[in-house]
């Protein structure tokens, strides 16, 4: 197993612990932007040579959809405090 894949194996699951934890917006984008990075990379690992064109595609897309989902978890979450 590649450390990247590691890596991003412990980031996933810490991820979903937060959002599991605290149930916001934010760390729900940031836990999909994690899975989908896992995916990204996982098929890099993949071996398929008729299909390196399609394949190639759609690693970008996760790649590029797991950036919009980090960014999009990086707002600041809307939490009203009762005085």
């Amino acid at each position: 197993m590649e450390l990247n894949i590691l890596v991003i194996l412990i980031m996933s699951g810490l991820a979903w612990e937060s959002h599991l934890q605290l149930e916001l917006p934010q760390t729900l984008f940031a836990a999909c932007g994690a899975i989908l990075f896992l995916i990204s990379d996982a098929l890099r690992l993949e071996s398929i040579s008729d299909e390196i064109q399609i394949r190639a595609i759609f690693i970008w897309d996760t790649y590029y959809v797991a950036q919009c989902a980090l960014a999009m978890s990086l707002g600041q979450p809307n939490v009203y405090y009762l005085s």
